[in-house]
């Protein structure tokens, strides 16, 4: 198999820059039906075509504004008459319909994700401390350490996939380390981070003993950093738990840690594998980072404006009418901002279905924006250019072993496998 031979992105066929979207705004971002999560080519239709805004369908079936566009997305994120919380209980109401149990409902509502306001900014300014871009950078060596261990075993594997050996294992053993999550419970949090990250659809039968035993070892290293405090960010927020007058109680920041894990965890992994296989399929892109590597940070960040490690944000509420583009939205409904097509306008980046690792514009929204804007941004953006410099500086003829459309993404189901050779010895 050449460098030839990987398919190019279905993005780059037949895009223009003021390609609009060609088919019926009623409903189509339907989160509801299966068919839409699970069929590549609705997820691509939205993905590539930034359109105004419509309506839609949410899991539970509620009726959703969707917002594309760049502006009017960015507007919404810096919006603060919008909420986390939906008025009333319903909130809770659509969680208990999907099965999730009253206990991890409540548990689920003490989270920055949920929280707004006073109380937002109050844990957010406490995490931000520990989270300071200079601690990220501080980390380079560790996540250099960890990656070419890593690679070590890749090498070693019989069938190596580059999401189970790889992406996967690099973004939670970095966000344990950073956390202090004892080596003991690792494995047991990587099968917990899985099974959280279906939370927009959830077993109950798996997400309920996921999220309590979580919570429960989450407790127990609470109990332990303030017995002994160590040089991670649990003994961090424990020491402004008890110093800060806007101290967080333990429920806030067992909640805190569970969000920091999953975030950090299921964005980087995503970030790394769509990363990996958008590189390969642009052979000029890749030879052109091995080449420069000090573009390094330029180049991920246009992987994550190109290929939406996270697709979309949660749900906002309007507390007053709002106008967003020609529609106004009446307090307490629903709006969904699309990340994935607000970096995909072509009113704000210039040809924007090709990647183009010198991108100099590069405003995307690939971590939000304004009061939620992703706490981890900064670390995910370090893990990303070291996980795929390093892999393709060991591997230069690392490619896919099966047809890459058997492995593409769909719109919400992140990439499951990605089974790669890495060597011409290889070849079939």
């Amino acid at each position: 198999m050449t460098d030839t031979a990987v398919p190019e992105h279905p993005h780059d066929a037949g895009e223009t820059a003021g390609t609009r979207c060609p088919y019926p705004l009623d409903s189509e971002f339907d989160l509801s039906d299966p068919a839409f999560i699970t069929d590549p080519e609705a997820g691509e239709r939205w993905l590539s075509a930034p359109r105004p805004v419509c309506r839609g369908k949410f899991a539970d079936g509620s009726d959703i504004w969707v917002v594309t566009g760049f502006q009017d997305v960015k507007n919404v994120l810096g919006e603060p008459t919008f909420r986390s919380r939906p008025p009333g209980d319903s909130h809770r109401e659509s969680m208990l319909s999907r099965g999730v149990p009253e206990d991890i409902v409540d548990m689920f509502d003490s989270t920055l994700l949920t929280m707004d306001g006073a109380d937002h900014m109050r844990v957010r300014r406490l995490v931000t401390r520990a989270l300071s871009a200079r601690r990220m950078q501080a980390l380079s060596p560790a996540i250099t350490r960890v990656a070419e261990g890593l690679l070590d075993d890749l090498a070693a594997t019989p069938e190596p996939d580059l999401i189970a050996h790889y992406a996967h294992p690099l973004a939670i053993i970095v966000i344990c380390e950073l956390l202090g999550v004892d080596e003991e419970y690792r494995e047991q949090w990587r099968e917990w981070s899985e099974t959280l990250a279906q939370a927009l659809r959830p077993n109950p039968e798996q997400f309920a003993p996921a999220v309590r035993g979580m919570a429960a070892v989450t407790r127990k290293l609470i109990d332990a950093r303030r017995a002994e405090p160590r040089d991670d960010l649990i003994s961090e927020l424990v020491e402004a738990q008890e110093d800060d007058s806007e101290r967080l109680n333990d429920d806030e920041l067992v909640a805190l840690a569970m969000v920091l894990v999953q975030a950090g965890h299921e964005t980087v992994r995503n970030l790394i594998a769509l990363g990996a296989l958008t590189l390969l399929q642009h052979p000029d892109q890749l030879r052109l980072l091995k080449e420069n590597p000090a573009i390094g940070d330029r180049a991920v960040a246009e992987l994550v404006r190109h290929t939406a490690p996270v697709k979309h944000t949660f749900r906002r509420f309007a507390t007053e009418p709002v106008t967003i583009g020609e529609v106004t939205v009446q307090p307490g409904e629903a709006v969904q901002v699309v990340l994935a097509a607000a970096n995909r306008d072509p009113e704000e980046f210039a040809d924007p279905a090709r990647l183009d690792l010198t991108r100099e514009h590069n405003p995307h929204l690939g971590f939000g924006r304004g009061a939620h804007y992703c706490l981890g941004g900064s670390l995910a953006l370090i893990e990303g250019e070291i996980a795929l410099t390093s892999l393709f500086n060991r591997f230069p003829d690392l490619r896919p072993a099966v047809d890459p459309a058997e492995i593409a993404p769909r719109y919400l189901l992140a990439m499951q496998r990605f089974p790669v050779l890495l060597s011409p010895e290889e070849e079939k």
